[in-house]
């Protein structure tokens, strides 16, 4: 149990109160474009990155990512998954099929 390790542990594991939250993001693509998918990819990260947030993942017609902040113990927001999901909805390069809700990034594994 992670309640009975010291706070400077807690902090270095990132635990409990140390926590750092995402969210993950599954994307249909509507081209096969390689150009405009490397351009839909790239403007992706400049719009996450402006909000303080970096994005990583991958995939051939349907990409998943995982977004989360680039601040050392920050997290992502619901402010942040909505904004992420209008840029999304805005453009055509994509549609967006499941935008998850925010989870502990230190607690996601590659099977969920």
């Amino acid at each position: 149990m992670s309640s009975n390790r010291s706070k400077r542990l807690r902090k270095k594991l990132y635990l409990d109160e140390f926590a750092v939250f995402g969210f993950v993001i599954s994307l249909k693509l509507n081209t096969d474009s390689d150009g405009a998918l490397e351009e839909f990819i790239e403007s992706l990260a400049e719009f996450a990155e402006s909000r303080h947030l970096l994005v990583g993942g991958g995939g051939i017609n349907r990409i998943e990512l995982v977004l989360g902040s680039s601040l050392r113990f920050g997290s992502a927001t619901d402010q942040d998954r909505l904004a992420i999901k209008q840029w999304v909805e805005s453009r055509e390069e994509a549609d967006i099929v499941d935008i998850g809700a925010l989870i502990d990034l230190h607690q996601l594994t590659l099977d969920d």
